[in-house]
């Protein structure tokens, strides 16, 4: 017997084909994700989150002198990873690969509950079948919270079905779930899906048949329900006594719930109250189907978290996002696996061309084909998506110094402070479009001085023409205090008059690189770097070319940006 025979044995698969097929796809989904991790283009959420944790590195504090909208432990925890890697261009990258190892928990406990709840050979295709679909893969492999929470709350199911209800497992479980309410206040509805299905699933099996006495269920939910939310009643304590507490709660608890805001349509709040009830009859069935109490435990808590977790998201979660889905896809996948496999089994008995196909490739393998095949086409690993992102913090830290202040979206340029708090995300856009909160972003620009800016589709309207006003783009998505003074169209012209926002240095630079002289607001001009206070200002160029002139902050002119240049990155 050799290797593949005693692994198909030892995995309950169907054969050495079977087991050969499982290890290649293992060893496929391990290279795709590392492809990917180091291709795959950055959300804006990565840099928002590693732009506090460069603040926490650098002395600031979360929500008084950064504004996040998020629990502090994920930023907290890798503070210290960051200040040893250092400001550099490759950053997100290497934050990226840092989060892998959460990855890897997640495919243990993944397969460790298939293992639990049907077999290793269900844990196996249940890792392969949710590694490679396109929702999971891109998702997980981000720099983001959830990709923190949830693996923690993985690791909690994965406790409380390998222990059962005792006093054991609700404290480690429940410390877990807490850790989860650190990084994450979302936690909220985990911690409902848990007590919600495990009464359903004890009442359904009934106490007697697990052994488990009045007392000790309610000794024990009182201990898991105590635990959750110890770490986030300490972590809300330090911030008290750190006196940020006002602004923690404004900005995690407050800034969170809009009445009225919501992503999907409505009517969706009907979802639960409607599917819900057919979960639990569904799971009755479960339940009944399986002849041990302790295997019966196991399937309808996981099945009916499953039922629970996503129409409780759809009715009542303000907004959707496909993070959301990190910590139900997991547990979906062992129960698809588990119900593909035995589709599979089924069919291989049958003497059809496609039974006997099914006799050496189980349907889970063909689904894993198409889900690997679909998200190698919706997003190639060869074109490199995170290249713009890297030219932007390249760019970033070429032309400013660390005490530079910036108007940018969410953090996206990750090394500097912001000129205007808040980040621009539905719930602050809906704020400002309410009158709740002040877009006073062209202030702030002006009283930090900040020189440079991006441009992004979310900001503001105000902001967006704050920017195109008085800021020229130089490249790699950064725009530079400054505005054309005589553009081609006025080629014969020699005057221009210009307006000025922000107070700074600023230089007058030609298209062409010659030096330009004339008179500045009165006063003779040869190319020196100048002083300018907000307000209008006037220059008239001498000489007989009139090629086109720009304005821009002296700084980005001494690191070689220009407005002119069609390159992303200045030369040398």
């Amino acid at each position: 017997m050799n290797w593949r025979e005693r692994t198909a044995r030892r995995l309950g698969m169907a054969g050495p084909v079977e087991v050969s097929l499982a290890l290649s796809f293992f060893i496929l989904l391990i290279l795709f994700k590392i492809a990917n991790t180091a291709r795959y283009k950055f959300n804006t959420d990565e840099s928002q989150h590693l732009h506090v944790i460069w603040g926490w590195a650098r002395g600031f504090v979360q929500y008084r002198d950064l504004c996040d909208n998020h629990m502090p432990l994920f930023q907290l925890l890798f503070a210290p990873i960051f200040g040893l890697i250092g400001d550099r261009p490759s950053i997100l990258h290497w934050m990226r690969f840092i989060l892998l190892p959460m990855y890897g928990m997640v495919v243990w406990c993944t397969y460790r509950i298939g293992s639990l709840l049907f077999s290793k050979r269900v844990g196996v295709w249940a890792v392969i079948m949710a590694g490679f679909y396109p929702g999971y893969h891109f998702c997980s492999l981000e720099f983001r919270t959830d990709n923190l929470w949830a693996p923690l709350w993985l690791l909690s199911i994965l406790v409380l079905i390998e222990n059962g209800v005792t006093m054991r497992a609700a404290w480690t479980a429940g410390i877990l779930l807490g850790l989860c309410f650190g990084v994450s206040m979302k936690s909220s509805l985990l911690l409902a899906a848990v007590l919600v299905s495990g009464g359903i699933t004890i009442w359904l099996i009934r106490p007697k048949a697990l052994d488990i006495s009045g007392r000790r269920l309610i000794a024990c939910t009182c201990t898991y329900i105590g635990t959750a939310l110890l770490i986030p009643l300490l972590i809300i304590l330090a911030f008290v006594r750190a006196g940020v507490w006002p602004e923690l709660r404004y900005w995690v608890f407050e800034n969170n719930v809009l009445p009225g805001m919501r992503n999907h349509p409505a009517w969706w709040i009907v979802v639960f109250p409607i599917t819900f009830p057919f979960v639990a009859g569904a799971a009755r069935l479960v339940i009944k189907r399986a002849q041990d109490p302790v295997i019966a435990f196991r399937r309808g808590l996981v099945f009916l978290i499953w039922g629970f977790y996503i129409p409780a998201v759809w009715s009542f979660w303000p907004l959707v996002s496909r993070q959301d889905y990190l910590p139900y896809q997991p547990l979906a996948f062992v129960l698809y696996a588990a119900a593909l496999i035995a589709i599979s089994d089924r069919l291989a008995r049958s003497e059809t061309s496609f039974g006997r196909i099914v006799r050496t490739v189980p349907t889970s393998a063909l689904v894993s084909v198409v889900f690997f095949l679909v998200a190698l086409l919706a997003h190639p690993f060869w074109v490199n998506g995170g290249k713009p992102e890297t030219d932007l913090l390249r760019a970033t830290l070429q032309l400013t110094d660390p005490g530079d202040f910036v108007l940018d979206q969410k953090g996206e340029t990750i090394f500097r402070q912001r000129a205007f708090r808040p980040i621009w995300e539905p719930l602050v856009m809906e704020r400002i479009c309410r009158g709740l909160l002040p877009d006073n972003a062209a202030e702030r620009c002006v009283q930090t001085r900040a020189c440079v800016a991006t441009k992004e589709k979310d900001m503001s309207a105000d902001a967006t023409r704050f920017v195109e006003k008085h800021y020229l783009p130089v490249g790699s998505g950064l725009y530079v205090a400054g505005c054309l003074l005589l553009p081609p169209a006025a080629a014969n012209s020699k005057r221009g008059d210009f307006e000025v926002a922000i107070p700074a240095s600023y230089r007058i630079i030609s298209e062409d690189a010659v030096i330009v002289q004339g008179t500045l607001d009165g006063t003779s001009y040869a190319g020196e770097p100048r002083l300018l206070l907000p307000g209008q200002h006037s220059f008239l160029a001498t000489g007989s070319k009139s090629a086109s002139l720009a304005l821009l902050w002296a700084q980005a002119v001494e690191r070689g940006f220009s407005p002119f240049s069609s390159n992303t990155l200045p030369h040398k």
